[in-house]
């Protein structure tokens, strides 16, 4: 009789601890649950609805960010940054980080002016500024030179 009422014992012992864990696994995915919620709530992210780059993963995981050297005009390097952004899902305030990192030669030390003199810039003034440095000169540009032809004299001495 006594095997019996210890197995009953240890059956009623491991009841109750099968129970606690229970009780605390609930507790466990309840706080998860409500962690995850604040936290898709104070970033701004809509957890519920279909934007494309928030309900799945990126498809290509492994991309090289583009680097720059100054010596081409910037904006294939911009581009290549935006979509690299993109697809990996970069936030805004990560951006010029990432890109200024990637710079290489002078446009590394033009960038270490342009901290110098107004501090980290947002992404968009960073483009405008990499465009007015290294961008074509507007002079470059064929339509504006055609726009610029002035005529000197007639038709006729023409």
């Amino acid at each position: 009789m006594g095997d019996a009422a210890d197995l009953k014992a240890s059956i009623e012992a491991l009841t109750a601890s099968l129970k606690t864990l229970q009780d605390t696994v609930a507790a466990n995915a309840q706080a998860i649950a409500t962690l995850t919620a604040e936290k898709s709530n104070s970033s701004g992210i809509k957890s519920s609805t279909g934007e494309h780059h928030q309900d799945r993963p990126p498809r290509f995981q492994k991309m090289d960010f583009p680097r720059y050297d100054g010596k081409s005009d910037p904006l294939i390097f911009i581009n290549r940054c935006e979509f690299f952004f993109h697809q990996q899902r970069i936030m805004e305030e990560e951006k010029v980080w990432m890109a200024s990192y990637n710079l290489e030669d002078g446009a590394q030390l033009w960038y270490i002016q342009v901290q110098t003199d107004e501090g980290t810039p947002s992404w968009r003034r960073f483009k405008e500024l990499l465009h007015l440095r290294y961008g074509p000169l507007l002079r470059s540009n064929p339509p504006f030179e055609l726009a610029d032809c002035r005529r000197t004299g007639t038709v006729i001495e023409y």
